[in-house]
């Protein structure tokens, strides 16, 4: 009885094993895949939608970053466009073509036209985020060219890959304010939310031609209008506003400075208010949250109210002659002008997303829906619809500080 239970024993060993010895016949290494760093979405002159995308290829690492040229940044994707009819028969077309199978899971970002996003979207989001390899988090740009030109101007000069040049260059949000950083997930949620409208980043081509060069501050620009020329053409600034799924405006980047005091996204920005000591001139502002903004949503005649209160920190950034950042006397002028400049700014903006697009990014919704006792009569309400008929009551709370120069002891 031993012996046969012996047997028994050695005979499930073996059988282990020989089954943990053994590979997946169906895996694929990486080599055998095309990885995506980037999809573009456009509208063809058929009304066709074309599809492109922006491959890794095996890049020029050998040479080291710092004799890597424009061409040979350029040689570390590869661009290919397709018309189809879907998507997915899209790269069902491109797997095809090329020599290997596209893989989405290192997917940076979805580039779509605004010819293509004035249509709607929402059926090409739906299908995007259907697929399990896509990355929920990959960050969602409207351009104002052609999807597929978007891609090609793609050439950073300070970063070896592509794929690192979005992840990092989308970042700058988070120290400038001039545009926000906006994932697939996020875009697709307030998109079927019932208390907000979707927003994106807004992109272009820069060109010397484009440059708006009557805007008094840089900052009151959208995407390819900003006064710079250098070998990174892509411009990433401003808000591409949304209503539902269709695009219907765009948002500068005074705006998106605005958009991120409002929703505490703001953790630093430079703004220039005007230099009260000097008519014409204005003075830099290093602006930080001091804490949360306040926001609440009241009814008057059915027309909502909403108030807004902002808390700032401020640092002087500017040094001339005029300005005297050791004089309380001066920083309280300072903190005065700044802050009805900041408060008629921000008013202004809420207004243009209400009256101009009847939008509501920031959303709002969410604090107007307390005043309802069931969800059936938050849905009549038509929150969405009747945003458009809002007034706002905004008031910002600066303190401003010396600058980095006069610190206190």
């Amino acid at each position: 009885m031993r012996k046969i239970l012996k047997k028994i024993i050695v005979l499930c060993i073996l059988t282990t094993f020989t089954f943990s010895l053994t590979g997946c016949y169906d895996a694929t290494g990486i080599e055998e895949n095309a990885y995506v760093v980037a999809i573009g979405l456009d509208l063809a002159e058929s009304n066709e939608l074309e599809l492109t995308i922006q491959i890794a290829t095996e890049g020029n690492n050998s040479s080291g970053g710092e004799s890597s040229s424009s061409s040979s940044q350029s040689k570390q994707t590869n661009i290919t466009t397709v018309k189809c009819s879907s998507i997915n028969s899209g790269i069902s077309l491109i797997n095809n073509h090329i020599s290997k199978q596209t893989n989405l899971s290192n997917c940076q970002v979805l580039v779509i036209s605004e010819k293509l996003a004035t249509y709607g979207i929402a059926e090409y989001i739906d299908t995007l985020l259907n697929n399990v390899e896509l990355r929920n988090d990959c960050s969602v740009i409207i351009s104002k060219c052609s999807a597929k030109d978007y891609l090609n101007n793609v050439k950073p000069s300070l970063e070896i890959f592509v794929a690192r040049f979005y992840e990092s260059t989308l970042q700058s949000a988070k120290y400038t304010g001039y545009t926000i950083n906006i994932s697939l997930a996020k875009f697709y949620s307030k998109m079927k939310d019932t208390s907000c409208e979707p927003y994106a980043i807004l992109g272009a081509v820069s060109t010397e031609s484009g440059t708006n060069s009557n805007a008094k501050l840089n900052y009151d620009n959208t995407a390819g209008e900003n006064p710079i020329t250098d070998s990174d053409v892509i411009d990433n600034f401003g808000i591409a506003i949304f209503k539902n799924d269709v695009l219907v405006g765009e948002l500068s980047g005074l705006d998106s400075i605005c958009h991120v005091m409002i929703t505490n996204e703001l953790d630093e920005c430079t703004m220039s208010v005007p230099n009260p000591f000097e008519s014409g001139k204005y003075i830099d502002l290093l602006l930080t949250s001091e804490k949360d903004t306040k926001c609440s949503v009241s009814y008057v005649n059915n027309s909502p109210l909403i108030s807004v209160d902002i808390y700032l920190d401020g640092r002087g950034l500017s040094l001339d002659e005029h300005i005297k950042y050791d004089s309380t006397e001066s920083l309280n002028l300072i903190e005065s002008s700044a802050t009805k400049y900041i408060q008629n700014q921000v008013s202004n903006y809420l207004y243009k997303t209400a009256k101009e697009y009847n939008s509501d990014i920031c959303g709002f919704g969410k604090y107007a829906i307390s005043n309802y006792l069931t969800l059936q009569e938050w849905n009549d309400s038509n929150w969405l619809g009747n945003y458009k008929n809002s007034f706002f009551d905004v008031n910002v709370y600066l303190n401003v500080e010396s600058g980095n120069l006069f610190t206190k002891s």
